[in-house]
């Protein structure tokens, strides 16, 4: 399909360090277009729901939020699946070469997103911690949490504690390899194929479970930066953004720990118990 969609935009491939990555099945490649603009090629197998999501919003609302998203210079349908080609905002760092200067940018433009008006039709999205597998996180965790069924009798209550946040539009895939740093300073976001309607710390939250097989812990300034843009107590935030990464290790991360080395797994297990350790008295 690669060669399909570089003749559908005439764009030629090109080596560029710092390139964008992506886990949701499609291909992201750096190119020159038929101008000579720097742009990535994004080449989605099949004819599914995420690629027309991600069309439509680069169509429709891209414009709109007031966040920096990548300028759809093209659309093709493919014999096999479609393309978009997409304009260069930025390059893709590892989390660990991050400065709290560029986590602090995240922060505010996380809440600038989220500060948003709820754009009108857009889907609610089906958040991670519903329709989890119990069995498979009790034995995945009972090693490392030996009082796991404690916790997963609370899950439902957390869940619930969770969803009394206010609904706002969400990125949905929020992590570094997502989120582009500027030349200029600040950052950009691709990949729009999850966002919707959800909960603000499910974005948050989920940006620390990206880097912690990695080692990588995330400054305050984060939280703080968003914070302080949203206007909303520091306090309650953290407590929140706390308890959606506990509760997404717990009953979503254990079918992913094949995907990371020893040594990534064992941080996991290190970071949930610290949280649990941490939350158990006000869960």
């Amino acid at each position: 399909m690669l060669s399909e969609g570089l003749a559908a935009f005439q764009a030629v491939p090109e080596a560029r360090a710092g390139v964008l990555d992506t886990r949701s099945g499609a291909g992201v490649h750096p190119v020159r277009t038929a101008a000579g603009e720097r742009a990535y090629l994004k080449v989605t197998p099949g004819r599914s729901a995420s690629a027309e999501r991600e069309l439509r919003f680069y169509r429709h609302l891209a414009a709109d939020v007031p966040v920096v998203t990548p300028r759809l210079l093209g659309a093709a349908s493919l014999s096999a699946g479609t393309a978009l080609l997409l304009s260069d905002v930025g390059s893709a760092r590892p989390a660990s070469a991050w400065s709290a200067s560029d986590w602090a940018a995240l922060g505010g433009a996380l809440a600038a997103l989220h500060s948003m008006p709820r754009p009108a039709g857009t889907r609610t999205r089906p958040e991670p911690l519903q329709g989890v597998d119990d069995e498979q996180a009790r034995a995945f965790w009972s090693s490392s949490l030996p009082d796991v069924d404690d916790l997963l009798a609370r899950q439902d209550a957390i869940r619930r504690r969770l969803d009394a946040q206010p609904a706002v539009f969400v990125h949905g895939d929020c992590h570094t390899d997502n989120v582009v740093l500027r030349p200029g300073g600040g950052v950009a976001f691709c990949d729009w194929q999850s966002s919707g309607v959800g909960r603000a710390s499910s974005d948050l939250a989920f940006l620390s479970v990206r880097v912690t097989p990695d080692g990588v812990r995330i400054p305050p300034a984060l939280l703080d930066a968003y914070a302080a843009r949203r206007q909303v107590d520091a306090g309650a935030l953290r407590r929140a953004v706390l308890l959606e990464e506990l509760a997404t290790y717990v009953s979503v991360w254990p079918p992913y720990a094949a995907y990371n080395d020893a040594d990534g797994v064992l941080r996991v297990r290190k970071r949930a118990r610290e949280l649990w350790d941490e939350l158990r008295p006000v869960v």
